[in-house]
């Protein structure tokens, strides 16, 4: 497992301290606080940027922390956690992945968070770490079986309603209840408990189906998907679209939106698989490539005109485009960096614009 974010680890005792920081040592990238009273007089042997001694009350520590981190592990009774995070607990959607172990890192649990926090994931991973038992109870989980809602963080995929629609499937699929799903694509998916089918045909045996695409209409991925199914379809987006651009300065907005829904209209691209936009770095202040990240709620990415000059010999040239910003070309290369390489629709030219697309 690749740790990208901080964890935090909270002990309470001398053992749950030496536990801490045997983790600590293992895990470059985790925070130790280490909170001490008057009854367990705990101290700092030397000190550490990533280490704390807390004074302050275990309840006070966490409503400081507990929205800092993406995972807090603590080092005591479960009980005791329970109690201190209650205040804090919202949704499954927002909450950070509460782990718990005792003080002996005999078992570790994942009490919060589970799917959707990761809880359950660093809970085998620190549970390989220091040679634990991982405590899990997740329905899907216990039963050997994925989850919708997995399978939506493994992909950063899109879920029109969301909560309703993972709760309706996990619950049909732990209680044996068959449910469908159609692949179009190379999606690397657990399927364990689902029903996987090979064409969108033969379903009348299902209530619901899964089907994982970028594609915005479905009867283009299989001739037996017509008008007039009738099968409850759950469709899962992967965010793995990326969009290069090329415009002249002061585009207009509407232009520039206009001209993309366009293209994904011809390539029948689902508009909520977009993951990022981006443009040479000259462009970092073009309103209309700014407005259009806004209203696709995605990241805009710059990229230098050094790194566009090592790919743009690669598309057609342009000597007036290399006059202007530097570079030959900007909307192909700049996808080609984008998606590693993988454009999947040249450029297409538009008054002033060009967009290309490139899948990750």
């Amino acid at each position: 497992m690749s740790i990208d974010t901080k964890i935090a680890v909270v002990c309470i005792t001398q053992n749950g301290k030496n536990l801490a920081l045997k983790i600590n040592a293992l895990i470059k990238e985790s925070h130790v606080y280490i909170v001490s009273n008057n009854k367990n007089n705990l101290h700092l042997e030397e000190s550490k940027d990533n280490i704390f001694l807390v004074k302050e009350k275990l309840s006070t520590l966490v409503e400081s922390i507990f929205k800092q981190y993406d995972y807090i592990l603590f080092i005591m009774a479960t009980g005791i956690v329970v109690r201190v995070i209650a205040p804090y607990v919202n949704s499954k959607f927002s909450d950070p992945a509460i782990l718990v172990t005792d003080e002996k890192g005999t078992n570790v649990i994942s009490l919060l968070s589970g799917h959707m926090g990761g809880a359950n994931e660093m809970t085998n991973y620190i549970s390989n770490l220091i040679n634990a038992n991982p405590v899990i109870t997740t329905a899907t989980d216990v039963n050997g079986k994925s989850s919708l809602d997995m399978i939506a963080k493994k992909l950063d995929a899109y879920i029109e309603d969301f909560r309703k629609n993972v709760k309706d499937v996990n619950s049909m699929l732990v209680n044996n209840q068959d449910v469908g799903i159609y692949i179009d694509g190379d999606y690397e998916i657990d399927t364990r408990g689902f029903k996987v089918l090979d064409k969108l045909d033969n379903t009348n045996d299902l209530e619901k189906i899964v089907v994982v695409t970028n594609k915005q209409r479905l009867t283009q991925i299989n001739s037996n998907l017509i008008q007039g199914f009738d099968k409850e379809i759950i469709k899962v987006v992967p965010k793995n679209i990326v969009i290069g651009i090329g415009c002249r300065r002061n585009t207009e907005s509407i232009l520039l939106r206009d001209s993309l829904m366009d293209l994904l209209q011809q390539y029948n691209i689902d508009i909520k698989s977009i993951r990022k936009i981006g443009s040479i770095d000259i462009k970092y202040d073009e309103k209309a490539i700014l407005d259009l990240a806004s209203y696709l709620d995605v990241e805009f990415e710059t990229i230098s005109a050094s790194e566009i000059s090592k790919v743009d010999y690669l598309y057609d040239k342009s000597d007036f485009v290399k006059k202007n910003v530097g570079v030959y070309c900007v909307a192909e290369p700049v996808t080609h960096i984008l998606s590693g390489g993988n454009l999947i629709i040249e450029k297409h030219k538009y008054n002033g614009i060009t967009i290309s697309v490139g899948r990750v």
